[in-house]
């Protein structure tokens, strides 16, 4: 398909594709510029399609930058949700896998962790990361504290830290993602699975082998 073929294709796609070409658009662009640097310009010219179709699907340039905190959100808490719900996986295999969607092929990509901490880090959109993400991270985070209260208490460990232990996980997995994102070489993919695997066969090593590789049901 040549160049003026292709962009016709989709400019003409259905409505539900077009917005999600703009939101792939923007995650790209707010990866390479930051979300200050990105343009509404800049954002159609690598979607292929017309200023006038961001008017359709946004309305502004404002609900288009915030657009993917919307998309990758929903898309971990999806991702970690199908763990969750498997009524065919015990505790363990339900901890290690929600925590192992952080790291999964189509969450953990460079473009999208980029664009996560430009959320994290502008000041003017973070009172709206907080406002969107802040109801999937307290789920997450009961759940994962919830799974860790069953595990302790098979185990008979009155005294586990559940809340605490939660709050590490947690902040691991965001500093994982930061050396990622920093420094790829340093902290390939499998060795921040492997981080997070540790940590958990310290507190729990008969159901987190220690050394052994992360091999348990997961995301897929």
């Amino acid at each position: 398909m040549d160049g003026s073929a292709e962009v016709k294709t989709r400019r003409t796609a259905p409505k539900e594709v077009r917005r999600q070409q703009l939101i792939d658009a923007t995650i790209s662009a707010i990866a390479e510029k930051g979300i200050s640097g990105t343009t509404m310009a800049e954002v159609t010219g690598r979607a292929g399609l017309s200023l006038g179709i961001v008017s359709l699907h946004f309305e502004n340039k404002d609900n288009l930058l915030k657009s993917p905190l919307k998309h990758l959100a929903q898309e971990l808490r999806d991702k970690w949700g199908l763990v969750q719900d498997n009524p065919d996986l015990g505790p363990a295999e339900k901890l290690w896998g929600i925590l192992e969607a952080n790291f999964h092929p189509d969450i953990c990509t460079f473009d999208k962790v980029r664009v996560w901490f430009a959320f994290f880090g502008e000041a003017q959109y973070r009172a709206f990361y907080r406002e969107m993400v802040d109801e999937f991270d307290t789920e997450r985070a009961v759940a994962i504290e919830t799974l860790l209260k069953e595990l302790a208490d098979a185990d008979g460990r009155s005294d586990f830290d559940a809340f605490g232990t939660t709050q590490t996980i947690e902040s691991l997995a965001d500093g994982l993602w930061l050396g990622m994102m920093l420094y790829p070489e340093w902290m390939p993919l499998d060795d921040a699975k492997a981080r997070l695997w540790a940590l958990l066969s310290d507190h729990f090593p008969t159901r987190f082998a220690p050394g052994a590789l992360p091999k348990m049901a997961s995301a897929q």
